[in-house]
């Protein structure tokens, strides 16, 4: 067989692939204000824990949020890297 009609058999392959799978892929979907319906919707804040300030959570005594809050660097507890003993 020669590369000249091997070369265009294989692009009327891909043609009619491509043409198979866009046919298939503007089937199955749906439109774009639906496909964006389901993102769009707020979540709901945690049922047990109060909102988030600056000043940090009311009556959360969290352990990350204490060392975030830190005014020195030496009360954030930050974890050890390789260079510090």
């Amino acid at each position: 067989m020669s590369s000249a009609l091997f070369s265009r058999l294989f692009a009327a392959g891909l043609l009619a692939g491509s043409l198979c799978c866009g046919a298939a892929a503007l089937a199955n979907a749906a439109s774009l204000e639906d496909l964006l319906a389901g993102q769009l919707i707020a979540s709901d804040p945690a049922p047990l824990l109060a909102p988030i300030t600056s000043a940090g959570r009311k009556g959360w005594d969290c352990k990350p949020e204490h060392a975030a809050s830190a005014q020195q660097w030496r009360a954030a507890e930050l974890p050890a890297g390789p260079e510090t003993p």
